[in-house]
Formats: C-alpha cells, sequence, structure tokens
C-alpha cells in the first residue's frame, strides 16, 4: 500500500507542500519579533516558514526544532539565501520539551499549534516554567493553537477529506493529498492522518496525534505560571474572541 509513518516531520518536502499556502500568521509573527527589540527564541521551527521571514526583517532567531530533516531543510534554504539572513539565524536540533540552552531571550515564540504536541497540561505548566527562565525581564511570550472543534471531530474517520494536489519537488510528479481524522474525546486528542498518493498508486502517509486543551485551562495554565495575558484574539487580525473561538492567538508576560 505504502509508506505509513508516525511521524509527520521526517520528510520535509511533503512538510513544505502541505504548508506552502499558509501564510495567515506571518506577519504578526514578524511583527512581535520585531517588537522584541533582540534576538528571539523560536520553539518548533521546522523548515524555517517563520524563521525566515524574521530573520530577513532584521531579527536574530535561534530555531529549535526535534527533528532532523526538518532542519535539514532549513539549513538548505539559508544556503541558498542571502548571508545577511544567513547570519541571523541559529539551530538547535532538540526537543523543546527537554531543551537546555544558556542565556536569555527578548522574546519567546510558541507558534503554529506547536503547544498541542504536549501531552496534556501538567508537560504544558513545565515548559511554561521553562519558558520564564528563557525570558529577559520585561520580554514577552507570543503564542497560537487551536481550541477544541466538535464539529470537525465528528467527521466520519473513514472518509476522506481535504483533497488537494501538489508537484512533488523530488520526483516533479504530481500529487494526490486528502486528509482523515478521528477524536478521543477521553484523552482530549485529535489524531489526523495525511495521504499523499503517487500516480501509480504508492502511498506516502503521516499521522499527527494533536492533545487539545480548552481555553479556560490553558489561561489557567498561564496564570498558574506567573504569566499575565496581555492580548488574546481568535485570529491574527485581532479579532476579540467570540462565543464559540475554534483558535488563540495570545501575548504574555512574566509577572
Amino acid at each position: 500500500m505504502g509508506e505509513v509513518s508516525d511521524d509527520p516531520y521526517r520528510i520535509h518536502h511533503l512538510y513544505d507542500l502541505e504548508y506552502a499556502a499558509h501564510d495567515e500568521d506571518i506577519d504578526w509573527y514578524v511583527d512581535r519579533a520585531r517588537a522584541a527589540r533582540g534576538p528571539v527564541l523560536e520553539l518548533g521551527c521546522g523548515t524555517g516558514r517563520l524563521t525566515l521571514p524574521i530573520a530577513r526583517a532584521g531579527v536574530s532567531v535561534l530555531g529549535v526544532d526535534r527533528a532532523p530533516d526538518m532542519l535539514a531543510g532549513l539549513s538548505t534554504k539559508l544556503q541558498h539565501g542571502p548571508a545577511a539572513v544567513r547570519q541571523r539565524v541559529r539551530i538547535q536540533q532538540a526537543d523543546y520539551t527537554d531543551l537546555s540552552i544558556d542565556g536569555r531571550f527578548a522574546g519567546v515564540l510558541w507558534p503554529f499549534n506547536a503547544l498541542h504536541h504536549c501531552t496534556g497540561p501538567a508537560q504544558v505548566a513545565s515548559m511554561l516554567d521553562r519558558i520564564t527562565g528563557w525570558l529577559a525581564p520585561g520580554a514577552r511570550l507570543s503564542l497560537d493553537c487551536y481550541l477544541p472543534d466538535r464539529t470537525l471531530y465528528d467527521r466520519d474517520p473513514a472518509q476522506r477529506f481535504e483533497f488537494r494536489t501538489f508537484v512533488d519537488p523530488r520526483s516533479g510528479e504530481t500529487l494526490t493529498s486528502w486528509e482523515q481524522g478521528w477524536w478521543d474525546e477521553a484523552a482530549m486528542t485529535h489524531h489526523v492522518q495525511y495521504v499523499y498518493e503517487h500516480l501509480g498508486g504508492r502511498q506516502e502517509r503521516t499521522r499527527l496525534a494533536l492533545r487539545m486543551y480548552e481555553l479556560p485551562t490553558l489561561r489557567a495554565l498561564l496564570a498558574d505560571a506567573g504569566f499575565a495575558l496581555l492580548r488574546e484574539a481568535q485570529d491574527f487580525e485581532g479579532t476579540p474572541l467570540g462565543p464559540r473561538p475554534l483558535k488563540w492567538v495570545a501575548v504574555a508576560l512574566p509577572r
């Protein structure tokens, strides 16, 4: 049938295809990085979708990611880019939940739903304690994540959704892509499978398990870790939170 991997970050070419058009958060994070007025730390930098625009904006950034192939993709992009941008980017391979770094930063970015890789509230709390130690006095944490969407979770897990076609940069051939997903209410986890089918029928599949959190839980975790919420919105345009938001975009400051 094809190759199955539980690691969606094993093949950076597929990752870049999947998120090539996702740019709604770029300006927001670039603005947050500029406002920091100093070097920033990006947790879960991937192949540099945010890292590179931040560096192009003149900000020095340390990008951390656990996936070697993601960082290989970022390194390739840096090698083919301007020297000035390359000099502003440092890379460290590490799981951010077990990250050891020296020094403090003018800002910490926890972007693109990376919080969902935490296995539960205890790990989020541990991360917030770590982030406090990485922030210079007066520095801020900027983050975004999904909020539970049970309409999405009601989809039939046997059905295929989000059909798309891509041109595979490895071969030049057309790939057909779709998603399937299922929800584990007891574990508060949204499982998503991405399938990429080649012309001959061969498939490459990756899976995500996203631990979801209700908004009151997230707010309480920040407060318990000693953070004050400076702003929160339901999108990157600053729209105030509605009665049932599906996205949380926030900036917080240690008290």
